[in-house]
């Protein structure tokens, strides 16, 4: 999504880049205040880690996340990540942190695998005694842990994923990051009905929930915008690697524009596949998971020149816009050496998420009244959010608008995804909402 410069980074987070998956539910009795929001309740629950002030004294909020840390390719992802999040903590906690309490950032190490998830989950929880989790990352690491976070009542924000399920039903505590897959793939197939009608469609999708939630929606649009498109499909399992095949029976086909929903990887391998092997010259429209640097340092940046992708929020590279400077200011002094990308700028996102939450919810801090004050978030604009954002208790989604990017440029130096078009919001739950009444000392707190 955003421009990085640091191919070796980039290379390595090619490996696991891809639908990003999470869960929390409910979980923990108790009657906080504050923050507006529709009076939600967390399960009863008993033993360590429980209670409606867990991680909160007169000065500090201990804050947790779960990330691949080590032992697996996937910190190249993780590291970043945890370095964005704690550089924006850094930023307000030398301000004095939110209503005199400093964050207290705590980063359990899940290596990318559920029985090391669920063993972290349980330290941040029980022996560190976390107040929420935010920013969790992948899909097997949440669904090892996300039933007992619901049992604990741990607010589980941000997750890193555009999975529907985490979002419908609706759980009191769990809240998505990124956008649907489905609307996502929706979103795409609409553009493809409106630039292609006619041609036939081949699609390459990851043979699990991303990559067919990813079809499902290419096919919706395509019926939103009524057009005629014979489709092919072909699927390719997660750790599979090379879809030169794959490639090779969409061309024989008869492909003549290509909807990826897929692992980085799989598509900058199916875009070299293409141009170099095939020598075809075949359109790509593909998820927004995509839209990163990495696509075009694997693909090879003339490969990759014209693809077709979205974007949830400003990139990395938008210096001219005031959000995306304040981040490069912040990176600068409390992440030195830390590169400016979509993967630091993600992290710095989330973290600026949950001081907003922070505020609403007030100086009298309970993990009901956070929660509370999360889904009475009313037109919120953060430094790389592209629409505002609301929230109810029947809307838990974070970010549902994106803006269509190309790809743009032949060299490291000049390769980024440009935006174009109009912002898409026609897809946001939340179209109306009242302002919460503000704490008395909202407006006084860094942010």
């Amino acid at each position: 999504m955003f421009k990085s410069n640091r191919l070796v980074l980039l290379v390595f987070a090619a490996l696991m880049v891809f639908g990003l998956s999470f869960v929390a539910c409910g979980g923990n009795d108790g009657t906080g205040g504050g923050g507006g929001g529709g009076g939600g309740k967390l399960a009863v629950c008993d033993g360590p880690g429980c209670g409606e002030t867990v991680g909160v004294t007169d000065t500090s909020i201990k804050i947790g996340t779960l990330l691949p840390m080590s032992n697996t390719t996937a910190t190249a992802w993780g590291v970043p990540l945890s370095k964005g999040m704690k550089a924006y903590f850094d930023y307000i906690n030398d301000q004095g942190g939110i209503y005199g309490r400093k964050i207290d950032f705590i980063v359990g190490d899940s290596q990318y695998t559920g029985p090391v998830a669920s063993e972290a989950a349980r330290k941040v929880v029980e022996q560190d005694g976390v107040f929420a989790l935010q920013g969790n990352l992948g899909t097997e690491a949440e669904m090892a842990i996300y039933k007992y976070l619901e049992e604990k009542g741990v607010p589980d924000m941000f997750i890193l994923t555009g999975d529907s399920t985490w979002t419908d039903p609706v759980s009191f505590n769990r809240f998505r990051f990124l956008v649907d897959y489905k609307v996502e793939g929706r979103i795409l197939g609409q553009y493809i009905g409106k630039n292609y009608d006619g041609k036939k469609l081949g699609i390459l999708a990851q043979n699990d929930g991303f990559g067919k939630d990813g079809e499902a929606g290419l096919m919706l649009g395509l019926e939103d915008v009524g057009a005629k498109m014979e489709t092919t499909t072909q699927y390719y399992d997660a750790t599979q690697t090379d879809v030169t095949a794959q490639m090779q029976r969409l061309k024989a086909d008869g492909a003549e524009v290509i909807g990826f929903y897929g692992m980085p990887a799989q598509a900058s391998g199916g875009i070299a596949a293409a141009r170099t092997t095939l020598n075809w010259d075949v359109p790509f429209v593909i998820t927004g998971v995509n839209a990163a640097q990495i696509v075009g340092a694997l693909a090879g940046w003339q490969n990759a020149e014209g693809t077709i992708s979205v974007s949830f929020g400003h990139q990395s590279d938008e210096t001219d816009n005031p959000g995306v400077q304040k981040y490069t200011e912040i990176m600068n002094k409390y992440a030195p050496g830390t590169q400016t990308d979509s993967i630091s700028l993600t992290g710095y996102s989330v973290a600026e998420s949950m001081v907003q939450v922070l505020i609403q919810a007030g100086p009298d801090l309970t993990r009901t009244s956070f929660l509370n004050a999360a889904e009475s978030i009313c037109k919120f604009n953060g430094g790389s959010t592209i629409a505002p954002i609301s929230l109810s208790p029947t809307d838990h989604a974070w970010n549902e608008a994106e803006i269509f990017v190309k790809a743009t440029g032949t060299t490291a130096d000049t390769f980024s995804w440009k935006p174009f078009g109009e912002v898409i919001t026609q897809y946001e739950t939340t179209k109306d909402c009242k302002q919460p009444k503000r704490p008395a000392d909202a407006d006084k707190q860094p942010q």
